[in-house]
């Protein structure tokens, strides 16, 4: 079987894209061809999942991406990329805390996309079953630990992170640079995954019926 997948830009697309691609690998031995473009993520993570990659160029369509009819839409996008994707922090702990406070929401698009990146650095579908449960799992460190803690505050509302003790608590693990970071990405997923939950990509039900296990992971949250 050989299969084309065209597309990209954004993590948004290129990552279920990928989880496509290596199913149909799994499954079907399929011979995957990626489609994009030189200015797209695509460039980095489709190589690093051992994809190839064929670019061509292309024109925009007026008026058809909510995102991109406006150079703020445009703007925010780069920006996510780059706090997603750069930083100081690990991608792989940000793409942690960036699951937990999804499915906090149930946001089913966002509970059920996972980066490539993250998996090609540890990160496995069991420690993500432990991330409502991660103060006695094995899987995470002290520091990784913190990250989860401050995340999960985080979703609880403003009351909940604005103590002193809480920034304390995170300056044993992280720097200030760190810890600003940390913040600023919680602040980006909690606020654009309520907005993305809005637009209904995936409901609820359907995120579930993909992942049962995302019910039970709700029902631990509300315990927290």
């Amino acid at each position: 079987m050989r299969v084309v997948i065209a597309g990209g830009g954004t993590g948004g697309h290129v990552i279920p894209a990928l989880a496509i691609a290596q199913q149909l690998k799994k499954q079907f031995a399929a011979e995957v061809l990626f489609i994009g473009t030189a200015r797209g993520i695509e460039t980095r993570l489709v190589p690093q999942a051992g994809f190839p990659l064929e670019l061509i160029k292309v024109g925009g369509l007026k008026n058809v991406s909510l995102m991109t009819r406006a150079k703020l839409g445009v703007a925010w996008v780069e920006y996510w990329n780059k706090l997603l994707y750069q930083g100081t922090l690990p991608h792989k702990l940000k793409e942690m805390c960036r699951i937990k406070i999804s499915v906090a929401h149930q946001c089913g698009y966002c509970s059920t996309v996972r980066s490539t990146v993250a998996k090609e650095e540890g990160l496995t579908e069991d420690m993500i079953d432990d991330l409502f449960d991660y103060a006695g799992s094995k899987h995470f460190s002290a520091r990784e630990k913190a990250a989860l803690h401050y995340a999960g505050l985080f979703k609880q509302g403003e009351h909940a992170i604005d103590k002193d003790e809480v920034y304390a608590e995170l300056a044993k693990h992280f720097s200030d640079e760190e810890i600003i970071e940390l913040g600023l990405f919680c602040a980006e997923v909690d606020g654009v995954g309520k907005f993305v939950k809005s637009l209904n990509v995936l409901s609820w039900e359907e995120a579930c019926e993909f992942n049962p296990k995302l019910k039970a992971d709700t029902a631990r949250i509300a315990a927290e």
